[in-house]
């Protein structure tokens, strides 16, 4: 059986918006390459070589996950920034550099940042549509109960009629993973 924390690790990817689960790998990758630095810093050896190696699969993850067909300009750009964070993490990790890992993490916590406000911005958003829709189903309600009893009554709907649909939200096209 699984300890609890894996659990709730579980359930929480697994309820994840791609966003956020951007927002989870940066926050594994600054993890594991901090984790690496100490150990270089401590000369140990294997721990620094485990932690920025799944730094660098992490990253390696990020890269395999841009969606080049959506915006193959966007997705050129960040293929070359996470490449040139692999390239970081594995010549610290070769040479024991904890400057090199300096390096890549600067990047990595400006990724982070990166997503973390996309995330605040679409929470704004969606929040924006949200309350535009309450409104317009108020107003569709409120125009619906004074229309004169004397209309014939129409067959019930499996949607209300005054009420509106909420739109789909608009593709963003910083979204590179989906």
């Amino acid at each position: 059986m699984a300890a609890p924390s894996q659990e709730y690790l579980k359930t929480k990817v697994m309820t994840a918006s791609p966003e956020m689960l951007t927002l989870m790998l940066w926050d594994g990758a600054i993890r594991f390459a901090e984790q690496g630095k100490d150990a270089i810093l401590k000369k140990e050896i294997e721990a620094s070589y485990k932690s920025l190696v799944r730094a660098q699969q992490i990253v390696t993850e990020m890269i395999s996950c841009l969606k080049h067909s959506v915006n193959p300009d966007l997705c050129g750009k960040l293929a070359a920034l996470y490449n040139f964070i692999y390239r970081r993490l594995v010549d610290a990790n070769l040479q024991k550099d904890a400057k090199l890992v300096d390096d890549a993490l600067e990047i990595m916590r400006h990724q982070r940042e990166t997503w973390s406000m996309l995330i605040d911005q679409l929470a704004k958003e969606r929040a924006a549509e949200a309350q535009a829709t309450v409104i317009a189903n108020a107003d569709a309600l409120t125009s619906a109960d004074t229309t004169p009893a004397s209309l014939p009554a129409t067959p019930r709907r499996a949607y209300p009629a005054f009420a509106v649909r909420p739109t789909a939200a608009a593709p963003v096209s910083l979204s590179v993973q989906g």
